[in-house]
């Protein structure tokens, strides 16, 4: 096949923090990407803006705003931050987080609460740092942390062939949810003993 024959399908661009920014499907409007805290808040393409409720480590919500209109999804998800439920639709994955393109809309987060890319099928990690194919279990580039480094010997292994028990929402260095889950029920524990004291001192 000659170069000029040849398609774009889509235009991805990066903001100085190399956090992807904009994706411009052909034949679609320009959609712009807004974070908080290293992860994505905001979605707006056209008129239609997308936003993910979350607190720490949790998937709560997206709200859908259109024309000064807005409505809530409630997210259902499991232990790893996948959305299983939403919409009154459920949603299932291969253990590599592979979702049947047909079983629920694709502004949806999906594994791991990450979104899928609408052009490709894969999950930008890292904010479009790295693309990671579900179908073929593996990044689509090398980490450049590896082999000597935190990304593991592996440049394009996923979670160092383990991703039941592991995440890798950075595209760089895989770890454990168990450890994320014991850090989150610390928190709780310490807010817990916090308003417990306020209470006691108010008594």
């Amino acid at each position: 096949m000659a170069i000029s024959d040849r398609s774009v399908l889509c235009v991805y661009r990066y903001d100085p923090l190399d956090r992807l920014a904009d994706c411009s499907p052909a034949g679609q409007g320009s959609a712009r990407f807004f974070y908080q805290k290293n992860r994505l808040a905001t979605k707006i393409q056209g008129q239609i803006q997308h936003s993910l409720l979350r607190t720490d480590e949790h998937l709560l919500a997206q709200r859908r705003t259109e024309n000064n209109q807005s409505d809530c999804a409630l997210l259902a998800t499991d232990q790893q931050q996948s959305v299983i439920v939403a919409q009154g639709l459920a949603f299932a994955y291969t253990p590599y987080g592979h979702r049947q393109p047909s079983t629920g809309p694709m502004n949806l987060p999906g594994f791991t609460g990450e979104r899928v890319d609408p052009v490709t099928g894969h999950y930008l990690l890292g904010n479009g740092y790295r693309a990671f194919n579900p179908m073929l279990m593996r990044f689509n580039s090398p980490d450049s942390l590896s082999p000597f480094g935190e990304g593991g010997l592996n440049a394009y292994a996923y979670c160092a062939g383990d991703p039941v028990n592991r995440v890798d929402p950075s595209g760089h260095m895989l770890k454990s949810f168990l450890a994320v889950l014991k850090r989150q029920v610390v928190s709780d524990s310490r807010y817990s003993i916090r308003q417990m004291a306020k209470i006691r001192y108010l008594l």
